[in-house]
């Protein structure tokens, strides 16, 4: 045959394989996004990420009068460089973040630690919680604002925790408090500069 007659299907190929194998071009495109995105999910980059994320987790008990409050990373190795957690208490539920002004007491601060708790009688509560991680003077800041209340909902036989928030990126819920405990993803603010 001579000139451009039809390739068969499984043979030679077209031009751009004879020169650059799809296997190759496709491991060569992983690794391109794995170099991209790996200082994202590391936080290495100081652009907040998996190493530096950091949650609130909450837990109670059925029947119990306290709610405990835990700051830490996701990783359990993630020191933070400041761990804030501040409470008020004495507002009225109305099952919406409350809109009066709050007293924030009950702080407990911490630096170049892995983690920061709390057990809070008080209900219902505001919690004001921020994450501070430096990594080669570099900063990431996680916040979160949010109120809790555990109580049995009128006309429900199950106590429940509820969740609202006034931090954007965080969601609120309910959960029956036998599910607890639960882990809040803090909200990712940006660098705070740098150190």
């Amino acid at each position: 045959m001579s000139g451009g007659g039809p390739v068969p299907l499984g043979g030679g190929g077209g031009r751009i394989e004879a020169y650059a194998p799809l296997p190759f071009v496709g491991v060569a495109l992983l690794l391109v996004v794995l170099i991209i995105a790996t200082p994202l999910l590391t936080g290495s980059s100081g652009s907040g990420g998996l190493v530096d994320e950091a949650v609130l987790v909450v837990d109670a008990l059925p029947g119990n009068n306290s709610t405990h409050y835990y700051v830490r990373g996701l990783s359990t190795t993630t020191r933070y460089a400041e761990l804030n957690l501040g409470f008020a208490v004495g507002f009225a539920w109305t099952g919406s973040f409350p809109t009066g002004p709050l007293t924030w007491t009950e702080w407990t601060n911490a630096s170049s630690v892995l983690s920061v708790d709390r057990a809070v009688d008080d209900d219902p509560v505001a919690v004001n919680v921020t994450a501070l991680f430096t990594s080669n003077g570099v900063n990431s800041l996680y916040v979160g604002v949010l109120a809790f209340e555990v109580a049995i909902p009128a006309g429900g036989t199950t106590e429940m925790l509820t969740v609202v928030s006034a931090t954007s990126g965080i969601s609120g819920f309910s959960t029956p408090v036998a599910d607890l405990p639960v882990a809040i993803l803090l909200s990712y603010v940006g660098s705070g500069g740098t150190t």
